[in-house]
Protein backbone atom coordinates (compact mmCIF):
# COMPACT_ATOMS: atom_id res chain seq x y z
CA UNK A 1 0.00 0.00 0.00
CA UNK A 2 1.01 3.49 -0.83
CA UNK A 3 0.76 6.12 2.31
CA UNK A 4 -1.25 8.58 1.73
CA UNK A 5 -0.37 10.67 4.45
CA UNK A 6 1.34 14.20 3.64
CA UNK A 7 3.03 16.81 5.91
CA UNK A 8 1.82 20.31 5.15
CA UNK A 9 3.73 22.20 2.60
CA UNK A 10 4.30 24.97 4.92
CA UNK A 11 5.98 22.84 7.53
CA UNK A 12 7.87 20.29 4.66
CA UNK A 13 9.64 22.86 3.79
CA UNK A 14 10.58 24.18 6.50
CA UNK A 15 12.19 20.83 7.82
CA UNK A 16 13.78 20.39 4.81
CA UNK A 17 15.89 23.62 5.21
CA UNK A 18 16.53 23.00 8.61
CA UNK A 19 17.91 19.54 7.41
CA UNK A 20 19.99 21.59 4.96
CA UNK A 21 21.13 23.89 7.83
CA UNK A 22 22.08 21.73 10.59
CA UNK A 23 24.98 20.15 11.26
CA UNK A 24 23.72 16.53 12.13
CA UNK A 25 26.76 14.62 11.07
CA UNK A 26 30.12 13.69 13.09
CA UNK A 27 33.50 13.80 12.08
CA UNK A 28 34.05 10.57 10.81
CA UNK A 29 32.51 9.45 7.28
CA UNK A 30 32.26 5.85 5.26
CA UNK A 31 35.18 6.07 3.47
CA UNK A 32 35.58 2.91 2.42
CA UNK A 33 32.13 2.73 1.25
CA UNK A 34 32.65 5.94 -0.44
CA UNK A 35 35.92 4.35 -2.54
CA UNK A 36 33.64 1.03 -3.39
CA UNK A 37 30.83 3.44 -5.14
CA UNK A 38 33.60 5.22 -6.67
CA UNK A 39 35.32 2.35 -8.05
CA UNK A 40 32.06 0.23 -9.07
CA UNK A 41 31.38 1.79 -12.60
CA UNK A 42 28.96 0.02 -15.03
CA UNK A 43 31.48 -1.20 -17.47
CA UNK A 44 33.15 -4.52 -17.59
CA UNK A 45 36.39 -4.15 -15.46
CA UNK A 46 38.57 -4.59 -18.04
CA UNK A 47 36.97 -1.37 -19.96
CA UNK A 48 37.84 0.56 -16.53
CA UNK A 49 40.66 1.82 -14.46
CA UNK A 50 40.65 0.03 -12.19
CA UNK A 51 40.77 -3.58 -13.02
CA UNK A 52 39.27 -6.54 -12.37
CA UNK A 53 38.94 -7.84 -8.44
CA UNK A 54 41.50 -9.49 -7.00
CA UNK A 55 40.20 -12.61 -6.27
CA UNK A 56 39.43 -12.74 -10.64
CA UNK A 57 35.60 -11.98 -10.45
CA UNK A 58 33.70 -9.12 -12.04
CA UNK A 59 33.70 -6.33 -9.45
CA UNK A 60 30.69 -6.47 -6.61
CA UNK A 61 28.22 -3.80 -6.29
CA UNK A 62 28.20 -1.74 -3.30
CA UNK A 63 25.84 -3.31 -0.59
CA UNK A 64 23.73 -1.08 1.80
CA UNK A 65 22.45 -3.34 4.89
CA UNK A 66 19.63 -0.96 7.25
CA UNK A 67 19.27 -2.64 10.18
CA UNK A 68 15.97 -1.14 12.63
CA UNK A 69 12.69 -1.04 13.83
CA UNK A 70 8.84 -0.07 11.88
CA UNK A 71 10.52 3.56 10.67
CA UNK A 72 13.30 1.40 9.01
CA UNK A 73 10.56 -1.08 7.44
CA UNK A 74 8.92 1.97 6.28
CA UNK A 75 5.72 2.17 8.29
CA UNK A 76 3.37 5.06 8.36
CA UNK A 77 0.02 5.79 9.01
CA UNK A 78 -2.71 3.79 10.66
CA UNK A 79 -4.95 2.20 7.81
CA UNK A 80 -8.24 3.00 9.55
CA UNK A 81 -9.26 3.79 13.38
CA UNK A 82 -6.75 2.22 15.14
CA UNK A 83 -9.08 1.07 18.30
CA UNK A 84 -11.42 -0.45 15.69
CA UNK A 85 -8.16 -2.24 14.51
CA UNK A 86 -7.04 -3.28 17.61
CA UNK A 87 -10.20 -4.58 18.82
CA UNK A 88 -9.95 -6.97 15.94
CA UNK A 89 -6.88 -8.17 17.15
CA UNK A 90 -7.69 -8.83 20.66
CA UNK A 91 -10.58 -10.45 19.74
CA UNK A 92 -8.44 -12.60 17.54
CA UNK A 93 -10.89 -11.79 14.18
CA UNK A 94 -7.86 -10.04 12.41
CA UNK A 95 -7.91 -11.51 8.72
CA UNK A 96 -5.20 -11.81 6.53
CA UNK A 97 -6.51 -9.41 4.19
CA UNK A 98 -6.78 -6.53 7.19
CA UNK A 99 -4.32 -4.22 7.16
CA UNK A 100 -3.66 -2.40 10.84
CA UNK A 101 -1.03 0.59 9.13
CA UNK A 102 0.30 1.01 5.75
CA UNK A 103 3.78 -0.14 5.09
CA UNK A 104 4.87 1.64 2.24
CA UNK A 105 9.22 0.70 1.38
CA UNK A 106 9.22 2.80 -1.68
CA UNK A 107 9.01 5.79 0.47
CA UNK A 108 11.10 4.70 3.76
CA UNK A 109 15.05 6.58 3.96
CA UNK A 110 16.94 3.96 2.89
CA UNK A 111 15.08 3.82 -0.66
CA UNK A 112 15.36 7.88 -0.50
CA UNK A 113 18.96 7.19 0.20
CA UNK A 114 19.75 5.22 -2.55
CA UNK A 115 18.09 7.13 -5.20
CA UNK A 116 20.56 9.86 -3.85
CA UNK A 117 23.11 7.91 -3.88
CA UNK A 118 22.19 7.12 -7.76
CA UNK A 119 22.30 10.53 -8.11
CA UNK A 120 25.44 11.39 -6.83
CA UNK A 121 27.06 8.41 -8.01
CA UNK A 122 25.47 7.83 -11.96
CA UNK A 123 28.05 4.99 -13.21
CA UNK A 124 27.62 3.10 -9.69
CA UNK A 125 24.68 0.58 -9.25
CA UNK A 126 24.40 -0.05 -5.08
CA UNK A 127 21.96 -2.75 -3.67
CA UNK A 128 19.84 -2.46 -0.17
CA UNK A 129 18.48 -4.82 2.43
CA UNK A 130 15.99 -3.36 4.24
CA UNK A 131 16.31 -5.25 7.60
CA UNK A 132 14.03 -3.30 9.67
CA UNK A 133 11.50 -5.23 11.57
CA UNK A 134 8.66 -3.30 12.94
CA UNK A 135 8.66 -3.47 16.88
CA UNK A 136 11.71 -4.70 17.19
CA UNK A 137 14.20 -3.53 19.81
CA UNK A 138 17.98 -3.52 20.56
CA UNK A 139 17.52 -7.11 21.84
CA UNK A 140 16.36 -8.58 18.74
CA UNK A 141 18.57 -6.86 16.77
CA UNK A 142 21.66 -8.41 18.49
CA UNK A 143 20.14 -11.93 18.21
CA UNK A 144 19.21 -11.67 14.22
CA UNK A 145 22.60 -9.70 13.65
CA UNK A 146 24.34 -12.19 11.71
CA UNK A 147 20.83 -13.46 9.85
CA UNK A 148 20.07 -9.88 8.86
CA UNK A 149 23.39 -8.11 8.31
CA UNK A 150 26.61 -10.06 8.19
CA UNK A 151 25.81 -12.67 5.98
CA UNK A 152 25.30 -10.05 3.16
CA UNK A 153 29.10 -8.79 3.77
CA UNK A 154 28.22 -5.29 3.54
CA UNK A 155 29.84 -2.02 2.39
CA UNK A 156 27.80 0.04 4.59
CA UNK A 157 25.24 -0.49 7.40
CA UNK A 158 22.65 1.64 8.82
CA UNK A 159 21.61 1.11 12.48
CA UNK A 160 18.49 2.84 13.62
CA UNK A 161 17.10 0.70 16.61
CA UNK A 162 16.43 3.30 19.29
CA UNK A 163 13.00 4.18 19.62
CA UNK A 164 11.34 0.85 20.61
CA UNK A 165 12.69 0.40 24.70
CA UNK A 166 9.86 -0.44 27.11
CA UNK A 167 10.82 -0.36 31.15
CA UNK A 168 10.79 -4.30 30.46
CA UNK A 169 14.11 -3.87 28.27
CA UNK A 170 16.22 -2.23 31.13
CA UNK A 171 18.56 1.08 31.75
CA UNK A 172 20.64 3.00 29.94
CA UNK A 173 23.57 1.08 30.48
CA UNK A 174 21.92 -1.96 29.13
CA UNK A 175 20.82 -0.06 25.96
CA UNK A 176 25.00 1.21 25.45
CA UNK A 177 26.08 -2.85 25.95
CA UNK A 178 23.72 -4.29 23.48
CA UNK A 179 24.69 -1.06 21.18
CA UNK A 180 28.23 -1.52 21.72
CA UNK A 181 27.83 -5.53 20.98
CA UNK A 182 26.14 -4.98 17.80
CA UNK A 183 28.84 -2.45 16.78
CA UNK A 184 31.62 -4.72 17.83
CA UNK A 185 30.25 -7.92 15.88
CA UNK A 186 29.68 -5.59 12.39
CA UNK A 187 33.61 -4.68 12.93
CA UNK A 188 34.81 -7.91 13.29
CA UNK A 189 32.87 -9.74 11.32
CA UNK A 190 32.64 -7.40 8.20
CA UNK A 191 34.47 -4.34 6.32
CA UNK A 192 31.70 -2.32 6.45
CA UNK A 193 31.46 1.39 7.43
CA UNK A 194 29.29 1.67 10.34
CA UNK A 195 26.53 4.59 10.44
CA UNK A 196 24.87 4.92 14.20
CA UNK A 197 21.42 7.23 13.04
CA UNK A 198 19.69 8.89 16.35
CA UNK A 199 15.93 8.52 15.61
CA UNK A 200 13.14 10.98 14.71
CA UNK A 201 11.32 12.36 17.88
CA UNK A 202 7.97 11.01 18.83
CA UNK A 203 4.89 11.68 20.63
CA UNK A 204 3.20 10.75 23.59
CA UNK A 205 0.34 8.51 23.96
CA UNK A 206 -2.97 10.60 24.04
CA UNK A 207 -1.05 13.16 22.94
CA UNK A 208 0.29 14.04 26.30
CA UNK A 209 2.82 16.80 26.26
CA UNK A 210 5.67 17.66 23.83
CA UNK A 211 7.73 15.92 21.61
CA UNK A 212 10.32 16.25 24.71
CA UNK A 213 9.16 13.70 26.93
CA UNK A 214 11.29 14.40 30.22
CA UNK A 215 8.88 16.48 31.66
CA UNK A 216 5.71 14.76 31.12
CA UNK A 217 3.66 12.28 33.26
CA UNK A 218 4.17 8.94 31.07
CA UNK A 219 6.63 7.90 28.75
CA UNK A 220 6.13 8.15 25.54
CA UNK A 221 5.76 4.56 23.32
CA UNK A 222 9.03 2.56 23.74
CA UNK A 223 10.18 4.52 26.70
CA UNK A 224 11.36 3.73 29.70
CA UNK A 225 11.61 6.18 32.63
CA UNK A 226 15.03 4.23 33.82
CA UNK A 227 16.40 4.85 30.21
CA UNK A 228 14.28 7.78 27.89
CA UNK A 229 14.38 8.16 24.51
CA UNK A 230 16.53 11.11 24.81
CA UNK A 231 19.13 9.13 27.00
CA UNK A 232 19.65 6.42 24.06
CA UNK A 233 20.02 9.77 21.60
CA UNK A 234 23.18 10.48 24.43
CA UNK A 235 24.26 7.05 23.89
CA UNK A 236 24.37 7.13 20.44
CA UNK A 237 26.29 10.13 20.02
CA UNK A 238 28.72 9.32 22.63
CA UNK A 239 29.13 5.64 21.04
CA UNK A 240 29.82 7.32 17.35
CA UNK A 241 33.09 9.05 19.27
CA UNK A 242 34.14 6.38 21.43
CA UNK A 243 34.26 3.53 18.53
CA UNK A 244 35.13 6.03 15.42
CA UNK A 245 32.17 4.96 13.22
CA UNK A 246 29.67 7.72 11.62
CA UNK A 247 27.03 9.92 12.96
CA UNK A 248 23.57 10.59 10.87
CA UNK A 249 22.48 13.04 13.75
CA UNK A 250 19.06 13.08 12.56
CA UNK A 251 17.37 13.93 16.25
CA UNK A 252 19.67 16.98 15.97
CA UNK A 253 17.15 17.95 13.15
CA UNK A 254 14.24 17.51 14.42
CA UNK A 255 15.57 19.22 17.86
CA UNK A 256 15.81 21.97 15.64
CA UNK A 257 13.11 22.09 13.91
CA UNK A 258 11.17 22.09 17.35
CA UNK A 259 13.33 24.68 18.62
CA UNK A 260 11.80 26.98 15.54
CA UNK A 261 8.34 26.42 16.89
CA UNK A 262 7.16 23.99 13.96
CA UNK A 263 4.40 21.18 15.32
CA UNK A 264 6.76 17.56 15.62
CA UNK A 265 2.99 16.02 15.00
CA UNK A 266 2.88 17.08 11.51
CA UNK A 267 5.99 15.40 10.25
CA UNK A 268 4.52 11.87 11.76
CA UNK A 269 2.29 9.81 9.80
CA UNK A 270 0.58 8.22 12.50
CA UNK A 271 0.85 11.00 14.75
CA UNK A 272 2.88 8.88 17.41
CA UNK A 273 6.21 7.99 15.94
CA UNK A 274 6.01 6.87 12.48
CA UNK A 275 7.95 9.98 10.30
CA UNK A 276 5.98 10.88 7.03
CA UNK A 277 7.30 11.06 3.41
CA UNK A 278 9.05 14.22 4.22
CA UNK A 279 11.13 12.73 7.70
CA UNK A 280 12.07 9.93 5.26
CA UNK A 281 13.61 12.51 3.32
CA UNK A 282 15.49 14.29 6.41
CA UNK A 283 16.60 11.00 7.58
CA UNK A 284 18.37 10.59 3.67
CA UNK A 285 19.64 13.99 3.33
CA UNK A 286 21.19 13.82 7.09
CA UNK A 287 22.79 10.86 5.28
CA UNK A 288 24.30 12.43 2.18
CA UNK A 289 25.53 14.80 4.38
CA UNK A 290 28.10 11.75 4.66
CA UNK A 291 28.80 11.60 1.27
CA UNK A 292 30.14 15.33 0.85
Amino acid sequence: MRTNYETPAEYAKKALEITEQTSAVGARRPEHFKEVMRKNRGALSIFGPYGPAKDGMERKNPVIVALGDSVTAGHFEYAGDPEVLFAKVDKGELEEGDVIEITDARECYLERFRSHLIDKYEQTSVSTINSGIAGDTMYGMQKRLYRDVIRYQPDLVLINGSLNWGVECGDTETYRKLLLEVVNTIKNETKADIVLMTPNMDIPPCGLGAANTEDADIPSFGQNIACTLQDRVRVIRELAVQEEVCLADTYAVWEAYEAAGYPVKALLANGMNHPSKTGHEMYARVLMKLMQ
